[in-house]
């Protein structure tokens, strides 16, 4: 036997290999992140529950992901329905209807995922109390990062169908007259209005990205020694006279 590795065969693992091993560390640097996330949420869950107002007096770095509560009023004629978003395989909309609360200000609370209509003209049925109601919840900091807003959101007509939640273009969205308040309440399952939670943590765990990490890094491990195995060759018997 000798190593003859072939030209074609190793070409292909050195490009494919430093690809399968970039999307390993990548899922590990994700695990972490989800670890952090994961233990920060656990961590602020063990706090006992303070009123919205009391946790917005404190740094930010106080309230991320606390555990809250109020009291206000639906406005749900200026609800926000966020696009492009997915649950169950199914296609639909993030819901975000602000809270007036009983000092005047508004928090823009996120009521969870809704199904889209069968025609994308029509936006999904919401019907909330008009009465005061309690909320309950976790706090983020900021709504999602999305792309900027699409011209659907620019227009006078409400609800709206928007493309991103960002503060700029909320508080011209809501008029001068609001006084938005910077934190994103996301309501409890059990808050009218909720329909399917989706939570604070997206929807892959720390422990999922190490699964997918050892799949990558397992792929790498046959990349390798399918290469080894394949560049050994027997080498020809001489026949040898009598």
């Amino acid at each position: 036997m000798r190593f003859r590795p072939r030209r074609g065969l190793t070409i292909f693992v050195a490009v494919f290999l430093p690809l399968v091993l970039s999307l390993a560390a990548w899922q590990d640097r994700r695990a972490a992140e989800k670890a952090v996330l994961e233990a920060r949420l656990a961590a602020q869950d063990a706090q006992p529950a303070q009123r919205l107002e009391a946790w917005l007096s404190q740094p930010e770095e106080a309230w991320a992901l606390a555990p809250t509560f109020t009291q206000g009023r639906w406005q749900a004629h200026r609800a926000l329905w966020l696009d492009n978003q997915t649950a169950g395989g199914r296609a639909g909309y993030g819901l975000y209807v602000p809270l007036a609360l009983e000092d005047g200000t508004w928090v823009l609370v996120d009521l969870g995922f809704r199904p889209a209509p069968a025609r994308r003209s029509e936006l999904p049925a919401l019907s909330l109390s008009s009465g005061p109601v309690a909320v309950n919840g976790h706090l983020r900091a900021a709504p999602p990062a999305r792309p900027v807003l699409g011209d659907e959101a620019q227009s006078a007509q409400w609800p709206r169908r928007v493309q991103a939640l960002r503060w700029p273009e909320l508080r011209v969205a809501f008029g001068r007259e609001v006084t938005l308040r910077e934190a994103l309440l996301v309501a409890s399952p059990e808050v009218e209005g909720v329909e399917r939670y989706q939570g604070l943590t997206p929807p892959m765990s720390a422990a999922q990205h190490r699964g997918y990490r050892l799949q990558w890094l397992g792929l790498a491990l046959v990349l390798i020694l399918g290469w080894i195995f394949a560049s050994f060759e027997r080498t020809p018997q001489r026949e040898h006279g009598s």
